[in-house]
């Protein structure tokens, strides 16, 4: 009988990569018409999505 040959698994060393330092996104601090709080995303150090910035001009 010939002898069986175990499986070996094959180790593959991971490259280790450099990760990029990103700003965690935070949620503008806007309300909505309804009162309810802005679902839009931001970065830091900006808190307001472009519809609710108070730099944008507002419709009258």
């Amino acid at each position: 009988m010939p002898a069986k040959k175990k499986a070996t698994k094959k180790t593959t060393k991971k490259k280790k990569t450099a990760k990029k330092k990103t700003a965690r996104k935070v949620r503008c601090a806007g309300k909505t018409k309804e009162g309810k709080r802005c679902k839009l995303m931001v970065t830091p150090p900006a808190k307001y999505c472009y519809a609710h910035s108070p730099k944008r001009k507002k419709k009258s």
